[in-house]
């Protein structure tokens, strides 16, 4: 008979164990549109409030691993990207590259920001951005919230003359690239493109002679790395961007120093 007890205590806990175990299982909630539709409701850089319950749901595509992005993360929900204006920094522990989200976005500011769309806080009068920062952890635990899928997402190989208005925010690889200028050396004082550096801007052009610039922030761990002579693949968050304050083109924004990768 005390055997007969203890197999049947056994399984009770067994039982109570199991559908413990079934509480715990966090699920995202339910996106009500696709970031592609989010987009053409955007109409220029003007921001305005999410009146409504949108939900999206994604992949963060981008990293603050190596300083490139400061206080952002870009969502991919395969229709499109977003760009989160996050308070804090780092990232990367909380919210790792490939990490599925959900973005409640009823109450955020939306505008496009270099051809991407943002979402965020409204911004002050002082700031420069269309859309300002979240300004605390319980509000971006309010717009933010973090699943337990990893998987990072492989770059969609594209041609320059291939990028659209679509395409900003999307994580992109361009193949078949040389460096054509760089505003890190300084011409007067005898510097040459073998001098050249991540830090700034850098133009490419691919042997169909299209253009494109990389843009590198001059905190970024890389930024003094020197960049290759041979020719190169590039991967990076597409953007909408002016080269050196002047003409409007494409650029990319590297993530870490291996989205560069040499032939």
């Amino acid at each position: 008979m005390r055997i007969l007890l203890a197999i049947l205590c056994f399984m009770l806990v067994g039982c109570y164990n199991a559908a413990d175990e079934s509480h715990i299982v966090s699920t995202l909630p339910a996106p009500t549109t696709t970031i592609e539709r989010l987009r053409s409701s955007v109409v220029d850089i003007r921001p305005h409030t999410i009146a409504d319950d949108v939900v999206v749901v994604g992949r963060i595509i981008s990293s603050d691993r190596d300083d490139n992005f400061y206080r952002t993360i870009v969502v991919d929900d395969g229709t499109g990207a977003v760009e989160v204006m996050m308070g804090l920094t780092p990232l990367a522990a909380d919210y790792p590259e490939g990490l599925e989200v959900a973005l409640r976005l009823k109450g955020c500011c939306v505008a496009y920001q270099r051809g991407v769309i943002a979402v965020g806080a409204e911004a002050e009068a002082y700031e420069s951005y269309a859309v300002g920062y979240l300004a605390s952890r319980e509000a971006m635990d309010r717009v933010v919230v973090r699943g337990e899928s990893v998987e990072v997402q492989t770059p969609r190989n594209r041609h320059i003359y291939e990028l659209t208005p679509a395409e900003c925010g999307r994580l992109v690889r361009i193949e078949g690239l040389h460096l054509e200028a760089s505003t890190s050396i300084d011409t007067l004082a005898g510097e040459t493109l073998a001098d050249a550096r991540w830090r700034g801007y850098s133009l490419f052009k691919s042997g169909a002679g299209d253009s494109i610039v990389v843009y590198t922030r001059d905190y970024a761990r890389f930024a003094d790395e020197a960049i290759p002579q041979s020719e190169v693949a590039l991967s990076g968050i597409v953007e909408w961007a002016k080269y050196n304050a002047g003409e409007e083109c494409y650029q990319l924004k590297m993530r870490y120093a291996e989205d560069c990768t040499i032939y």
